[in-house]
């Protein structure tokens, strides 16, 4: 071999064992995001952007396209908590496309239980929490407080995303009861460690195009061809009766499958929230989040009225 052959060989080989040992290093932390609350080393940039790069690429193709409005609501500077309605496990895939800065974020690990998934979502930055019907489970609601509270005093910039709801809504209701407080308590604990220094709330409305209606005449085409595949949405969701109330069967409700087709989607960025304005009850505050998550929902709705 000549010497420039082995020159090249040898950074080969140790590029290879590099990447090998990074990869090992985040498969062993994405095995740990099922402890609830268990937080990962800091992503690097080229995690932030490789996320930035699938958030886009996943949303066009998975979604459609996504018109965003308030984004210079976006730019300021503080730590912050970006919380989001939840409706599809794509949402944050969404908010990934329409938030212009790079943040961590919170996730229900039995959807990133799969080694690979759990591998990517380590390397970006993901907090894992056990939940159950929107509840934290394990007595992991309190870690799962600390390890976000930790996150937004790492530094004068740290924002998180988390989803208030804490399950999938995929009727779209943002009713006081479906909004819990674990956002609130973390910014609440957050507060009490930095003081006076700036810290806010971030709200975000996420409206989905699920009418045929709101499709292009290139959607129409394109759904006819097979697209209409990979951007339909299929979920179980409680039976209802004539009462409102669940259907039950045996002591267990009982479910209907449903599925959703997507057209696109609508995003609005709301103001920035500062901690100070917020009621120092995290109840009372979270529900001031909802109502500005309510409000430009209905502003979505206003700009171009759905039909039935």
């Amino acid at each position: 071999m000549t010497p420039m052959s082995i020159l090249l060989w040898t950074a080969g080989t140790a590029l290879g064992l590099f990447i090998l040992f990074r990869a090992a290093y985040w498969f062993n932390e994405g095995r740990k995001l099922q402890v609830s609350g268990y937080m990962t080393p800091p992503s690097t940039k080229l995690a932030r952007w490789t996320f930035k790069l699938i958030a886009n690429v996943g949303t066009r193709l998975l979604v459609g396209p996504v018109q965003v409005f308030g984004k210079e609501n976006a730019r300021f500077q503080g730590r912050a908590l970006v919380l989001p309605n939840h409706m599809i496990t794509w949402d944050f895939g969404v908010v990934g496309k329409a938030i212009p800065f790079s943040y961590r974020q919170l996730s229900k690990a039995a959807e990133i239980k799969n080694p690979f998934v759990a591998t990517v979502a380590a390397w970006i930055g993901t907090v894992g929490v056990q939940v159950e019907g929107g509840k934290s489970q394990d007595g992991g609601g309190q870690a799962v407080v600390d390890t976000g509270a930790k996150i937004l005093t790492y530094s004068k910039g740290s924002r998180m995303l988390l989803f208030p709801q804490g399950m999938l809504i995929y009727s779209g209701d943002i009713g006081p009861k479906t909004f819990r407080t674990g956002a609130t308590r973390m910014l609440q604990q957050a507060a009490a460690q930095i003081g006076d220094e700036p810290l806010y709330a971030l709200p975000v409305a996420i409206r989905y195009k699920t009418h045929r209606q709101e499709a292009t005449w290139f959607q129409r085409l394109t759904y006819a061809l097979g697209m209409k595949l990979i951007r339909t949405f299929r979920y179980s969701e409680k039976a209802l009766g004539e009462d409102g109330q669940p259907i039950m069967k045996d002591g267990k409700p009982v479910y209907v499958k449903k599925s959703m087709v997507l057209y696109g989607a609508t995003v609005a960025i709301g103001k920035p929230i500062a901690y100070k304005d917020l009621p120092a009850d995290p109840r009372q505050a979270i529900e001031c989040i909802r109502r500005s998550i309510e409000s430009m929902l209905q502003e979505i709705d206003a700009r171009k009225p759905v039909k039935a």
